[in-house]
């Protein structure tokens, strides 16, 4: 191991004991430019910390300068954000008004927030107690947002100030240069036929993309890394990198957790051409070639999770925890996303990884962190990492994945993720959630065996297209990987896919 290693190894795996929490307290103590560092009391500390130049939060993109005098108008879209100003004690004649009032809405400190966002409801009949209601809002990311559309919706809305949004379906930038490795993460049954299809999909797309767009095409290759500590039968099928999980003092039956450090063993000895990686997971199918969507090498591009939200009120107490204060501002750029499906390059993440493991390890082991964010402490604890180290607020791509059943339509979705149960009222065709209905996909069916061979399609009165889609690619890749019918009955793949595309 060389000793560029040895220290990655190092940083990674010093921090797994009892004392991390400490640590990334920073122990109350003052930074200084030098990098010196002194505790409260004024004694020398021996805990090396970064310096007051590299604790600064990360740099935020340059944006175009917007004039805020132009209102942009969005009729029938329903935005949602933290009120401000509440619509029923500021009536106001039109939409530009409202606009107007909240692009010249003055927050009282730095920790309050700003308007960003404005919702007006203009339609005397539709409205109705309601109507002329201006609502001024604040979203911290409101480039990772869907609103609510649709003729049926009254609202007119707008955003103010500068929005780095995202084009639907963004050019090839930078040919083979910008190819990126596909990574996902597995251990347990409950993956392991999920493993097989994400790997046939990500095959197939590949090679359309490789057809298409011959070297320009910029998916590039692939691997599994197995946090189980052993090889599996699946070893030939996909290419696998074998690597330890943590002991069980440390993750506690919290196999997630297994990830990050997942990641720091695979980075240590990981050779292969790409500089840039996609952290994926087997959840996710694959629609249709995907281009490297970073703007730029730095800076990172995520799917937002709406749940993840390190600036909320009651969370931002818990994420100084680790990050030692912030300001709104600062805590707003900590990126609302987790690792996957997240684009980095390889340098970035090669920084990253140790202290997402160590902030996933101090998160966990702290009880209101732990109770707070619960089974995604790990994606809190990505995007914390990605602010420590520094890195670029992430570029949200809100169309880069699907999530049925609350996503509808195929177009201009990349993945497909179907974490949530989707059931169905199989003569109306509505949808049921909460509910078992008479027909349904839930993953969670199939954690201790594959699902079989042709699933039956959704009703034909169910309209929703990623549903449909979801049904058809399980079973185009269950009727390909041969063996499967007796894969689904053992949980155990004796015959294998030579990786052949129909």
């Amino acid at each position: 191991m060389t000793e560029k290693d040895q220290k990655f190894t190092a940083r990674a795996e010093a921090n797994i004991g009892s004392h991390l929490p400490q640590f990334l307290h920073h122990d109350r103590q003052e930074i200084y430019s030098s990098g010196e560092t002194r505790k409260a009391d004024g004694s020398e500390s021996n805990v090396v910390v970064k310096s007051r130049r590299q604790m600064l939060p990360p740099p935020v993109s340059k944006l175009a300068a917007v004039d805020k005098r132009s209102c942009k108008m969005l009729p029938n879209t329903d935005y949602w954000g933290e009120a401000i100003v509440w619509g029923p004690q500021n009536k106001v004649d039109s939409a530009e008004e409202c606009c107007q009032k909240c692009a010249t809405y003055s927050p009282t400190s730095e920790d309050d927030m700003s308007c960003n966002v404005w919702v007006w409801c203009g339609d005397k009949d539709r409205c109705k107690g309601s109507y002329r209601d201006c609502w001024l809002k604040h979203l911290a990311h409101p480039e990772a947002v869907n609103p609510a559309t649709g003729p049926k919706v009254p609202w007119t809305s707008g955003l103010t100030g500068a929005v780095d949004m995202v084009e639907d379906d963004p050019k090839q930038v930078g040919g083979s240069e910008r190819r990126y490795h596909v990574v996902i993460t597995a251990q347990g049954s409950a993956v392991h036929w999920q493993a097989r299809v994400h790997y046939y999909w990500y095959k197939k797309v590949r090679a359309q993309c490789e057809e298409e767009l011959g070297v320009d095409c910029q998916m590039g290759g692939f691997t599994r890394i197995l946090h189980s500590g052993h090889p599996d039968e699946l070893m030939d099928e996909i290419p696998t990198h074998v690597v330890q999980p943590l002991q069980d003092r440390d993750n506690k039956g919290y196999v997630v957790l297994n990830r990050p450090y997942a990641f720091v063993q695979w980075l240590q000895t990981a050779v292969f051409p790409e500089r840039y990686v996609l952290m994926s997971e087997p959840d996710h199918l694959w629609l249709r070639p995907m281009p490297n969507l970073m703007i730029d090498n730095h800076r990172p591009t995520a799917f937002p999770f709406f749940y993840i939200e390190p600036a909320k009120k009651d969370f931002k107490p818990l994420t100084e925890k680790f990050t030692g204060p912030l300001t709104l501002k600062q805590a707003e750029s900590i990126a609302p996303m987790g690792n996957a499906p997240t684009l980095m390059s390889l340098k970035s993440l090669r920084r990253v990884a140790p202290t997402w493991m160590n902030v996933s390890k101090a998160i966990f082991d702290d009880k209101e962190a732990h109770e707070a964010w619960g089974w995604v402490l790990e994606m809190y604890a990505f995007t914390i990492a990605c602010y420590m180290e520094g890195l670029p607020t992430a570029l949200l791509h809100i169309k880069m994945m699907a999530q049925p059943p609350w996503d509808t339509k195929l177009w201009p979705y990349y993945l497909l993720h179907y974490t949530y149960g989707m059931d169905y009222n199989a003569t109306t065709g509505e949808h049921m959630p909460g509910k078992y209905g008479e027909w349904r996909f839930d993953k969670r069916s199939y954690a201790q065996f594959p699902p079989p061979r042709r699933l039956a399609a959704p009703p034909d009165v169910v309209s929703n297209e990623l549903v449909r889609k979801l049904i058809d690619v399980l079973n185009e890749a269950t009727s390909v990987i041969p063996g499967w019918d007796d894969y689904a009955k053992t949980g155990i793949a004796r015959q294998l896919w030579n990786g052949n595309i129909r």
